[in-house]
Protein backbone atom coordinates (compact mmCIF):
# COMPACT_ATOMS: atom_id res chain seq x y z
CA UNK A 1 0.00 0.00 0.00
CA UNK A 2 2.54 2.47 0.84
CA UNK A 3 4.38 1.56 -2.32
CA UNK A 4 1.28 2.83 -4.14
CA UNK A 5 0.45 6.12 -1.90
CA UNK A 6 3.99 7.48 -2.80
CA UNK A 7 3.56 6.46 -6.49
CA UNK A 8 1.08 9.52 -5.92
CA UNK A 9 3.80 12.33 -5.17
CA UNK A 10 5.97 13.18 -7.42
CA UNK A 11 8.98 13.08 -4.64
CA UNK A 12 11.97 13.14 -7.33
CA UNK A 13 14.56 15.86 -7.07
CA UNK A 14 13.19 16.58 -2.80
CA UNK A 15 14.30 15.67 0.49
CA UNK A 16 11.83 13.68 2.47
CA UNK A 17 11.87 13.08 6.03
CA UNK A 18 9.58 10.10 7.15
CA UNK A 19 7.95 11.33 10.53
CA UNK A 20 8.12 8.18 12.66
CA UNK A 21 10.01 5.36 10.13
CA UNK A 22 8.98 2.55 12.72
CA UNK A 23 10.84 -0.95 12.84
CA UNK A 24 9.92 -1.88 9.30
CA UNK A 25 10.63 1.66 7.45
CA UNK A 26 8.31 1.25 4.86
CA UNK A 27 7.93 4.85 3.82
CA UNK A 28 11.91 5.21 3.55
CA UNK A 29 11.76 1.34 1.52
CA UNK A 30 9.04 2.95 -1.01
CA UNK A 31 10.69 6.35 -1.49
CA UNK A 32 14.27 5.24 -1.98
CA UNK A 33 16.14 7.97 -0.36
CA UNK A 34 14.48 9.34 2.51
CA UNK A 35 15.28 10.99 6.21
CA UNK A 36 14.08 9.60 9.02
CA UNK A 37 12.72 9.90 12.22
CA UNK A 38 12.25 7.26 14.73
CA UNK A 39 11.72 7.96 18.33
CA UNK A 40 12.64 4.23 19.63
CA UNK A 41 16.11 4.55 17.38
CA UNK A 42 16.45 7.85 19.56
CA UNK A 43 15.14 10.02 16.49
CA UNK A 44 12.48 12.73 17.99
CA UNK A 45 10.53 14.00 15.34
CA UNK A 46 9.56 17.02 17.69
CA UNK A 47 12.59 17.71 18.14
CA UNK A 48 14.38 17.99 14.34
CA UNK A 49 14.89 21.29 12.86
CA UNK A 50 16.58 20.64 9.83
CA UNK A 51 13.90 21.84 6.95
CA UNK A 52 12.99 19.64 4.26
CA UNK A 53 10.59 19.24 1.39
CA UNK A 54 8.60 16.63 2.07
CA UNK A 55 7.44 15.46 5.21
CA UNK A 56 5.53 11.70 5.17
CA UNK A 57 4.44 8.90 6.89
CA UNK A 58 2.04 7.49 9.17
CA UNK A 59 1.93 9.16 12.43
CA UNK A 60 0.15 8.20 15.78
CA UNK A 61 -3.22 8.71 15.34
CA UNK A 62 -3.89 10.37 18.47
CA UNK A 63 -0.70 12.82 17.74
CA UNK A 64 -1.34 13.62 14.07
CA UNK A 65 -2.69 16.78 14.23
CA UNK A 66 0.70 17.52 16.61
CA UNK A 67 2.39 16.07 13.96
CA UNK A 68 1.06 18.30 11.45
CA UNK A 69 1.66 21.56 13.84
CA UNK A 70 5.07 20.77 13.95
CA UNK A 71 5.35 19.37 9.87
CA UNK A 72 4.32 22.76 9.17
CA UNK A 73 7.30 24.25 10.75
CA UNK A 74 9.90 22.53 8.95
CA UNK A 75 8.22 21.52 5.22
CA UNK A 76 8.63 23.52 2.93
CA UNK A 77 6.15 21.70 0.09
CA UNK A 78 4.62 19.27 1.22
CA UNK A 79 3.38 16.63 4.24
CA UNK A 80 1.57 13.26 3.77
CA UNK A 81 -0.20 11.45 5.97
CA UNK A 82 -2.10 7.90 6.09
CA UNK A 83 -4.66 8.61 8.74
CA UNK A 84 -7.83 6.66 10.26
CA UNK A 85 -11.11 8.19 10.48
CA UNK A 86 -10.73 9.50 13.86
CA UNK A 87 -7.27 11.29 13.33
CA UNK A 88 -9.17 12.61 9.56
CA UNK A 89 -11.93 13.90 11.62
CA UNK A 90 -9.14 15.82 14.06
CA UNK A 91 -8.16 17.80 10.95
CA UNK A 92 -11.02 18.70 9.61
CA UNK A 93 -12.09 21.55 12.02
CA UNK A 94 -12.92 25.23 10.61
CA UNK A 95 -10.32 26.56 12.91
CA UNK A 96 -7.60 24.47 11.70
CA UNK A 97 -8.36 24.14 8.16
CA UNK A 98 -8.50 28.27 8.46
CA UNK A 99 -4.97 27.88 10.40
CA UNK A 100 -3.54 26.14 7.32
CA UNK A 101 -4.72 28.71 5.24
CA UNK A 102 -3.46 31.56 6.69
CA UNK A 103 0.02 29.81 6.52
CA UNK A 104 0.04 29.09 2.68
CA UNK A 105 -1.00 25.40 3.02
CA UNK A 106 -3.72 23.65 1.19
CA UNK A 107 -5.33 20.41 0.98
CA UNK A 108 -4.23 18.68 -2.37
CA UNK A 109 -5.65 15.12 -2.37
CA UNK A 110 -7.37 12.36 0.14
CA UNK A 111 -6.97 9.05 -1.11
CA UNK A 112 -9.43 6.58 0.22
CA UNK A 113 -8.07 3.33 0.96
CA UNK A 114 -8.58 -0.30 2.36
CA UNK A 115 -6.88 -2.81 4.53
CA UNK A 116 -8.40 -5.53 5.20
CA UNK A 117 -5.83 -6.39 8.32
CA UNK A 118 -7.13 -3.02 9.64
CA UNK A 119 -10.60 -1.84 10.86
CA UNK A 120 -12.38 0.45 8.14
CA UNK A 121 -11.26 2.79 5.91
CA UNK A 122 -7.63 4.67 5.89
CA UNK A 123 -6.89 8.18 4.02
CA UNK A 124 -3.82 9.46 2.24
CA UNK A 125 -4.16 13.19 3.08
CA UNK A 126 -1.77 15.26 1.24
CA UNK A 127 -1.39 18.94 2.14
CA UNK A 128 0.91 21.40 -0.39
CA UNK A 129 2.10 24.86 -0.21
CA UNK A 130 0.45 26.20 -2.82
CA UNK A 131 -3.16 27.30 -3.77
CA UNK A 132 -4.61 24.69 -5.14
CA UNK A 133 -8.24 22.38 -4.92
CA UNK A 134 -8.37 19.15 -3.26
CA UNK A 135 -9.12 16.18 -5.03
CA UNK A 136 -11.23 13.07 -3.64
CA UNK A 137 -9.70 9.48 -4.95
CA UNK A 138 -10.11 6.03 -4.21
CA UNK A 139 -8.09 2.45 -4.43
CA UNK A 140 -10.99 -0.55 -5.45
CA UNK A 141 -7.97 -2.68 -4.54
CA UNK A 142 -8.50 -3.88 -0.98
CA UNK A 143 -4.63 -4.25 0.48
Amino acid sequence: MVADLVALLDLRSFTVLDAGSGKNKVWQKAVGTCLECEIDDGCDFYEWKQRVDWVIGNPPYHESWKFTEKALTIADKGIAWLLNNQALNSHFTPRRIQTLKEKGWNYTLIHVVADKRWFGRYYFVVLEKKNALCKITSEVKTY
